[in-house]
């Protein structure tokens, strides 16, 4: 194995305490883990693990909030039909005014609010 050239640097006391301690802690020369750091530091951005795992974040950030703008979606669709089911299901009410379909309609929209505003505040706003 070729030999790697000596280098000699001069760092502040308190990187140099660090530099001890992971030493010690991980049983490592201390050579090798400055030469690991070079080595990430010398990476392009992309390729640094610190970016990897922000782009998986943002990828997982990104899934759940399509997932939960499909479940409003849905919850909403359902809170409709459950609407149009109730206004077909009884049939024509003989005292029923178009007055009491509007009550009824601001009513489940205001429940539909209360819902999603305790779901998803983001995407109702």
């Amino acid at each position: 194995m070729p030999r790697k050239p000596r280098l000699t640097v001069s760092i502040s006391e308190t990187n140099t305490k660090k530099l001890d301690r992971v030493s010690a802690e991980q049983g490592v020369a201390r050579g090798d883990i400055v030469d690991e750091a070079l080595t990430l530091l010398f990476l392009p951005p992309l390729e640094r693990p610190e970016a990897v795992l922000i782009q998986n974040m943002r990828r997982l950030e990104d899934k759940i909030a399509r997932l939960n703008a499909g479940a409003a979606f849905q919850a909403d669709l359902l809170v409709e039909f459950i609407y149009a089911w109730l206004q077909q299901r009884p049939g024509p009410h003989p005292f029923r005014t178009p007055a009491d379909d509007a009550r009824a309609g601001a009513e489940l929209e205001a429940l539909m609010k209360r819902v999603a505003d305790r779901s998803n505040p983001h995407i109702w706003g």
